[in-house]
């Protein structure tokens, strides 16, 4: 299998001098532990959405090859990435996809039954999250970080809140609460947000980045506002929906 344009550009990275690479590490270091919990920087490599390896399922292969049911090509240019072994990393910077795209491609193949191998929950939920298809509270329940009893009670609280008047927001409850840290939402919305960004890559060259960071908390707040102003109507549809759901897979 040839190198990907990523992969080539880790052993560049790892050719630097002991001195360069842990003075990276340590700017690197400090930089992810003011945006991310340490569940996220912790977590094993087979548990990291980024770099996942997906693999196609003998359906997932026959599609890629006849294209029978003549899908997006964006979608069949990431079945074709994931039947050569690639990671989603990988898969996003040889395509020039954003994370959110890969996120969408790869949520589709696995509801359409395109992976041959289980994909471990908190994959799934970052995938999920990130396309769109899960709210704040279903991820995590889908993480298992939260029930289904406790996004009921958050609900419920909700329900009584906006009845006497007064407005909040599902993640500040669940917090509340204390069934998830404030970190942990933030960090999930944080890499959300970051997801639909591109990167590009030319593997002979260091990259040049030209996005600037924006204010966090303003950042936070605002993908906030967008999230949780598609609050779930009532507590039965958000139930029913995580259940009917839970069952398709």
């Amino acid at each position: 299998m040839s190198k990907s344009v990523f992969f080539d550009y880790m052993e560049k990275m790892l050719a630097f001098p002991l001195w360069i690479k842990q003075t990276i590490f340590l700017n690197l270091s400090n930089d992810l532990n003011t945006y991310l919990s340490n569940e996220f920087l912790d977590v094993e490599e087979g548990e990291l959405f980024h770099v996942y390896k997906p693999a196609l399922s003998e359906m997932g292969q026959n599609e890629l090859l006849t294209k029978e049911s003549k899908f997006d090509e964006s979608i069949y240019s990431f079945m074709n990435c994931c039947a050569k072994g690639m990671s989603l990393i990988e898969i996003a910077i040889e395509n020039n996809f954003t994370m959110e795209e890969v996120a969408k491609a790869f949520t589709f193949c696995k509801t359409s039954g395109f992976f041959s191998k289980e994909v471990p929950n908190l994959v799934s939920a970052i995938a999920g999250f990130i396309a769109g298809k899960y709210r704040t509270g279903e991820y995590f329940i889908r993480a298992g970080k939260m029930t289904i009893e406790q996004l009921d009670e958050v609900l419920n609280k909700q329900q009584e809140i906006n009845a006497s008047g007064k407005h909040v927001f599902i993640a500040e409850l669940m917090v509340q609460l204390g069934f998830v840290r404030d970190i942990d939402v933030k960090s999930i919305i944080f890499m959300k947000e970051e997801a639909g960004k591109r990167f590009s890559l030319n593997p002979d060259e260091m990259p040049n980045i030209s996005l600037e960071k924006e204010n966090y908390d303003i950042r936070v707040e605002n993908t906030r506002l967008k999230e949780e102003n598609e609050i779930l109507r009532q507590k039965m549809d958000a139930i029913l929906t995580y259940i009917k759901e839970h069952k398709e897979e």
